[in-house]
């Protein structure tokens, strides 16, 4: 079954142009930072492609540019760290079903590794285990992995990022590319460490899937806690412009936090609340890891 996968696939070639998706090949195959020097042969540029790579002598014989391939392009492995807790149970600023959303960015970052003869492996969990599949590369796999991802729903587990990045810490030896897709829980010092300890061995980008705007919602709307239904929000706070206006800044620093730290750290990060967005935010990920420095 590929139910799932077929979804993201058919957004991708509704909602993108020919040359965005060639953009996006193009942006995936140079998101590792240097090569091997086991050349393999020879394929078509693709826009996107490092001008260093094309083969001048090779194009002289042809009528298109051709870009040399190194052996290591095909022995890639993609790790989707996803938080899959109770957290993703909830919808994002733009009201969407968050774990529909981080489905769909593994999805389309987890089908361009596959098109690309990559392996992909999934790490996904809570703050009281991590789940780790081993690494294929077909879309039979893929399929599987946002299986897993959905089959999360309804557990009662809070979110922490930190433990799956920890289990790559203690785990993973090899190089590898690191997508990670969270919310915007906060980024403290264990969290800083972690991903210092990892980014000196990997190649590491961050998708944060936003959190509901209890700021922006209608006061007379009736917000709860996912970890709590039972208890609610009275409208009677957010109704409050002084408890509307604090809120609204003690978010927006925190998110500045986080934002700040993935720069510090040399992290290519993106943030979106709607599927509108995805392909786009994808493209411009991609992008400025490839450009550096980020």
């Amino acid at each position: 079954m590929t139910a799932l996968l077929n979804r993201i696939k058919a957004r991708m070639t509704i909602h993108a142009h020919r040359r965005t998706r060639r953009l996006l090949d193009g942006d995936y195959s140079s998101v590792f930072h240097g090569h091997s020097l086991d050349f393999d042969d020879l394929r078509d540029y693709i826009p996107g492609d490092e001008i260093r790579d094309i083969d001048w002598k090779a194009t002289a014989r042809h009528s298109n540019p051709l870009v040399k391939r190194y052996v290591a392009h095909r022995r890639h492995i993609l790790a989707l760290v996803v938080d899959s807790s109770r957290n993703f149970d909830a919808i994002t600023s733009a009201g969407v079903d968050k774990r529909q959303l981080a489905i769909l960015m593994a999805g389309m970052t987890g089908y361009l590794a596959v098109r690309h003869g990559d392996d992909v492996m999934l790490v996904h969990g809570n703050s009281a285990r991590s789940t780790a599949s081993p690494r294929k590369g077909s879309e039979a796999h893929l399929e599987n992995l946002l299986q897993q991802i959905l089959a999360e729903a309804g557990t009662d587990s809070d979110g922490s990022i930190n433990e799956q990045l920890q289990w790559i810490a203690t785990h993973i030896n090899h190089r590898m590319l690191v997508v990670v897709i969270s919310d915007q829980a906060p980024l403290g010092a264990k969290e800083e460490a972690t991903i210092k300890r990892l980014r000196a061995q990997h190649e590491i980008l961050w998708i944060t899937i936003t959190d509901a705007d209890l700021a922006q919602l209608p006061t007379a709307s009736a917000p709860f806690d996912v970890s709590r239904p039972d208890v609610g929000l009275p409208s009677s706070v957010m109704a409050n412009p002084s408890v509307r206006a604090e809120f609204h800044a003690a978010e927006a620093s925190r998110r500045q936090h986080r934002s700040d730290l993935l720069s510090k750290l040399g992290i290519s990060h993106t943030e979106l609340a709607h599927p509108d967005q995805a392909l786009g935010n994808l493209h411009t990920l991609l992008l400025r890891h490839r450009r550096g420095p980020r």
